[in-house]
């Protein structure tokens, strides 16, 4: 059955082609991964982003280098038009997990990835995505352009690269990263605690232990969550407080940080 879809990939049909691109993806088969790959190029809008949706559900990292290939070499393409919609977040998403953590190895994909960035074929959406791309290619080599990204660049690029940064693990961005705690703007206060969080840098556990007062709901979790990856246990004496908070998500992630910092056996009662 399997070449038989196979085979129909090579059909003058492009519904015939779909329809193969579909069965090959539901499939999950890896066995089907060369040929999709080697069908990425079709002309057809339709059967492209078939493609590109079985590689993502088979899951086979080497699919990742084609497919980003394929977004750098054709910004006007109809997958990417279905990216940048919000229905398009599994695609996005898809692709983002597709990279391999080896990656670094060579560069080569970070390396091309960065040469996007440094012109101006991409739009704003684009660029975003593909800064996240930097933070799945394991390269801390990029640790000093996503700082500057985060620096000089509009919100959705200063976003797309405190997740970056917060993929990528390096504490030399912990200090400049702290500098936006105070930003504006809540996404990106949130974001940046994310990243701190994952970092593990315990540097951050004073800026956070603050935030933990922010006005905004999310920062509040996403601090609260933080604090409880770092396991430093300064923070139980700040997030005690929001074992009372109306917010039930931000009283959760307290919950959750203070199980972490006693080890597993905090306990409470809520009155």
């Amino acid at each position: 059955m399997l070449e038989e879809y196979v085979a129909k990939l090579q059909s003058e049909n492009p519904e015939i082609r779909y329809e193969a691109a579909q069965k090959l993806g539901a499939s999950q088969d890896t066995r089907a991964v060369e040929p999709l790959i080697k069908a990425l190029p079709d002309d057809n809008a339709k059967v492209q982003y078939a493609v590109v949706s079985g590689l993502i559900k088979i899951g086979d990292s080497q699919a990742a280098a084609p497919i980003i290939t394929m977004l750098l070499t054709e910004p006007e393409s109809r997958v990417w038009g279905l990216m940048k919609l919000n229905i398009g977040m599994r695609l996005r998403n898809g692709v983002l997990d597709l990279v391999p953590d080896e990656e670094a190895q060579d560069g080569s994909l970070s390396s091309q990835i960065t040469d996007a960035l440094n012109g101006d074929t991409f739009d704003e959406q684009q660029r975003a995505f593909f800064v996240r791309l930097l933070g799945r290619t394991n390269d801390i080599d990029h640790v000093d352009l996503l700082l500057h990204l985060l620096i000089e660049e509009t919100t959705p690029i200063q976003i797309a690269a405190a997740e970056a940064l917060g993929e990528l693990g390096d504490p030399r961005a912990v200090n400049t990263l702290m500098l936006f705690l105070t930003d504006q703007s809540n996404e990106i206060r949130e974001v940046v605690i994310e990243a701190l969080g994952r970092i593990g840098d315990t540097t951050a556990v004073d800026p956070l232990m603050i935030a933990l007062e922010d006005e905004n709901e999310w920062v509040r979790r996403a601090a609260a969550e933080a604090l409880g990856d770092l396991g430093d246990r300064r923070a139980i004496h700040a997030l005690t407080p929001l074992l009372r908070e109306t917010n039930l998500m931000v009283q959760d992630a307290a919950f959750e940080a203070l199980k972490k910092l006693s080890y597993g056996s905090y306990r409470t009662t809520i009155g």
